[in-house]
């Protein structure tokens, strides 16, 4: 029960990651360019204040789930190329990394101030690609 959980767990905070990442590229990001700049300046304060507020909480209980179901597996993980389950679950973790890796890179050109609208839209793009190359990972997981 305790594993159904977690998997639940994870699957709805995936949910919640890459429709949050869906929603800036694809909706937010062209709206706001069709917005005044000071009004697209007052707009990405605001979101950025209540996403970090929310994503914070989705990321860690994501990451959480996912250290706690992929503990079983660790075996698996010893030899990353004995098969196909073992090379896309060493993939999907790599991914993983890489996305935190973004979110560490973003933290550093903000506080540095040194990021650009257009740098943002790049940022989240490649996020938003990781995570579904990350979900198709763990979909074929269980089926290849």
């Amino acid at each position: 029960m305790l594993y159904l959980s977690l998997k639940t767990l994870h699957l709805l905070m995936a949910i919640a990651f890459i429709g949050t990442l869906f929603f800036q590229v694809f909706i937010l990001a062209p709206v706001g360019r069709q917005l005044s700049q000071e009004l697209r300046g007052r707009m990405a304060v605001l979101y950025g204040q209540q996403a970090r507020r929310v994503i914070h909480w989705v990321a860690l209980l994501l990451y959480g789930a996912g250290v706690a179901l992929v503990w079983p597996y660790r075996q698996a993980l010893a030899d990353p190329l004995a098969s196909s389950f073992s090379v896309l679950l060493s993939l999907k973790l790599l991914l993983a990394v890489l996305i935190i890796g973004h979110y560490v890179a973003l933290i550093a050109l903000r506080s540095q101030e040194c990021i650009t609208e257009r740098g943002m839209r790049l940022l989240n793009i490649s996020l938003l690609v990781h995570a579904v190359v990350l979900v198709f990972c763990a979909k074929a997981m269980f089926t290849l």
